[in-house]
């Protein structure tokens, strides 16, 4: 199995981290150019899109797409709850990040290297309350216990953690803090140091780091 990825990407990050939970074994490439933008990539993947997981001559894109296929063909250990309605729950809080939350915080992208202005600020204070009303909006959905879907980690705890490390760096780098509430600082505060997760926010916070000490490359996310 290959999977084309991104280190940046937070959708990437939660297929790795599914494929090391399940203990799968992959290859991990970036796309020909370093870019799912390349005409050479898209000759492999159609919809341009990372990730992408690539077997034989199969190929299958879109992270929601990709974590259902790893669990109907490595059941174990699950990525998501037993209980079919506990797994629905937690099914409709990864549509809420993908849907809702990240592309909030992917909108700091476009301003992190700006130079302070008004203007830049005035853009900044509205995506900031988008993502502030994503973030209270998630608290309540979830009464973490101690995890965002339940009593035991699962996808879900996956996805988030990658695009709130995102977003806190975007934002220090202007000068700004990324506030949560407070049932959702203690979980996240848990799931960076979750095994499945820790490694990931290295992966992602070390590729904001770098773009952000360069001015000559795009950020491209998913």
């Amino acid at each position: 199995m290959i999977l084309y990825a991104l280190p940046q990407s937070p959708y990437c990050a939660k297929v790795r981290a599914a494929l090391r939970f399940k203990g799968i074994d992959f290859v991990e490439q970036e796309p020909a150019g370093g870019s799912y933008q390349t005409t050479d990539y898209q000759d492999i993947v159609a919809a341009g899109s990372v990730p992408a997981i690539h077997i034989g001559d199969w190929v299958l894109h879109d992270s929601q797409a990709i974590l259902e296929y790893l669990e109907e063909c490595w059941p174990e250990p699950s990525i998501w709850s037993r209980d079919v309605k506990v797994r629905a729950r937690q099914r409709a809080l990864m549509y809420f990040h993908d849907t809702r939350l990240e592309p909030a915080a992917r909108e700091l992208v476009a301003h992190a290297r700006q130079p302070a202005t008004t203007e830049r600020d005035n853009h900044l204070d509205l995506i900031q309350d988008r993502l502030f009303d994503r973030l209270y909006r998630l608290e309540r959905m979830v009464e973490p216990a101690p995890w965002l879907g339940g009593a035991n980690p699962c996808a879900v705890d996956w996805a988030y953690p990658p695009t709130l490390a995102i977003a806190t760096d975007l934002l220090l780098a202007m000068g700004r803090d990324l506030v949560l509430p407070p049932s959702l600082g203690d979980w996240y505060l848990r799931a960076r140091e979750h095994e499945p997760v820790a490694g990931e926010l290295a992966t992602v916070r070390d590729a904001i780091q770098a773009w952000l000490a360069q001015d000559t490359i795009d950020l491209p996310i998913h």
